[in-house]
């Protein structure tokens, strides 16, 4: 073989090799990126999953905190919201009847009544009330000024119009207040 030849040779097999090199590294990053979205696949249809699964279970703890407020002892729904279950229970029918607040498809009145009144007996966010609730702290919000509103429209059933003291009062409460009146008037 002449030395011309054997370089052609070692030419055509470095062309070999260099176009199977190339081709390895081609056919790699091809399974690689295969991969990588196979994996970002399964990541977004498990989060889907997850997704479905949560809206399905969230009802159950719902309802079991709005049992363990309401339902099952008065001594819970005193604790938490600050009245016993028969009170509770004509509040929302007040609230119902001459508030005009109704339930939603998504949550009872009984529920927004509760997180109303869990909200002012704790002073708590709307997040640690939504977190209680299981629901979203703009859920809550909404919610709340719905059931605010509808009470201020009983505020004609709920509160009593004062009355005047007459100046002849005897009652021994109101001679504070004379006395009192008495000196604000002498200080203008």
């Amino acid at each position: 073989m002449t030395p011309s030849r054997q370089l052609l040779l070692i030419r055509k097999r470095k062309k070999i090799q260099l176009q199977l090199l190339v081709t390895i590294i081609v056919v790699l990053n091809v399974f690689m990126l295969i991969l990588i979205v196979w994996c970002m696949m399964g990541d977004v249809i498990h989060k889907i999953q997850r997704v479905k699964e949560t809206k399905r279970d969230k009802k159950r703890p719902r309802l079991n905190n709005l049992n363990a407020l309401i339902i099952e002892s008065d001594v819970a729904c005193r604790s938490e919201l600050r009245m016993n279950r028969d009170t509770f229970y004509v509040l929302c029918e007040m609230v119902r009847d001459i508030g005009g607040l109704t339930g939603s498809r998504n949550m009872s009145l009984e529920e927004i009544v509760a997180m109303f009144l869990y909200t002012l007996s704790h002073k708590f966010k709307n997040r640690t009330v939504g977190n209680y609730f299981i629901r979203s702290g703009e859920t809550v919000s909404r919610n709340f000024h719905r059931c605010l509103l509808a009470i201020l429209k009983l505020h004609k059933h709920l509160l009593k119009k004062p009355t005047p003291i007459a100046e002849d009062c005897e009652d021994s409460r109101w001679k504070y207040f004379k006395v009192m009146s008495n000196l604000f008037i002498i200080l203008s």
